[in-house]
């Protein structure tokens, strides 16, 4: 059995279903379910999308899949679930991690972070800015993190109560100077700066009574969006999503 948490399920044929899911000690992985929709035994609803579940799985000779024989959920997650926001916001750090990181290649720590993503998002009320700057955490997990303490063109640390400006093609934020001529360069003002690195600096109960403004809010915001979707090189249907629910707005 391994340990895994699903991202999601499509039908596949009359009784079969197309499971994508995470596994800490495989990575992620593409499984049939064969029968999950008739076999209540043997599944009885435990691939049901952010679970935290043991499969047993076996390869396939024919592609690249693997058979998924079994189900045993440890934790279905529901408060998440039931809130769209937390839906919205689970699935696309989830799809964050499908983008960025190659299938079978396990990596425990990433895991990790993802479930204690979900157990924050289950048992909290759902507050933007400690997610924010564990989206910053993620990007760095998955090697694209972005700089906030020193220009990533000169590598001068910022002063306190100095703005900067956010280069998508350096990945982070830069003196005033130092911007590529025809980077869209994103304003980031010295506040949202200070908390940015505050708050990457703290744990996670001390990063829960961070506050920043409306307007620091959607500089960080933007910044991180844009960034996202330059790495990506196209839209990311769940970020598209998350932003339609106004999430964002519930923080300040």
């Amino acid at each position: 059995m391994v340990r895994s948490i699903i991202l999601k399920k499509s039908d596949r044929g009359e009784a079969d279903e197309l499971v994508v899911f995470l596994s800490r000690d495989l990575g992620w992985l593409r499984g049939v379910a064969k029968n999950s929709r008739k076999s209540r035994v043997r599944f009885g609803g435990h691939l049901e999308p952010f679970s935290l579940v043991d499969l047993a799985v076996r390869p396939r000779k024919k592609d690249q899949l693997v058979w998924i024989d079994e189900s045993q959920v440890i934790k279905g997650y529901l408060g998440i679930r039931s809130d769209i926001g937390k839906v919205a916001l689970a699935a696309y750090f989830f799809e964050l991690a499908l983008i960025f990181q190659a299938e079978e290649q396990p990596d425990p720590n990433l895991f990790d972070f993802l479930h204690g993503v979900l157990e924050k998002l289950e048992g909290s009320e759902m507050k933007p800015l400690p997610f924010m700057l564990d989206e910053i955490r993620l990007l760095g997990l998955l090697g694209y993190g972005p700089r906030f303490d020193s220009c990533p063109r000169c590598g001068e640390p910022h002063k306190p109560g100095e703005k900067a400006v956010f280069s998508l093609s350096l990945g982070g934020a830069c003196h005033s100077g130092c911007v590529p001529e025809g980077d869209a360069g994103l304003i980031l003002s010295p506040d949202t700066m200070a908390l940015v690195r505050r708050g990457l600096e703290v744990d996670a109960e001390a990063a829960s009574r961070l506050r920043l403004g409306h307007k620091g809010m959607k500089e960080l915001r933007n910044v991180l969006s844009q960034f996202v979707r330059y790495l990506r090189g196209r839209e990311v249907n769940s970020l598209v999503f998350l932003e339609k629910t106004g999430v964002w707005s519930r923080d300040a």
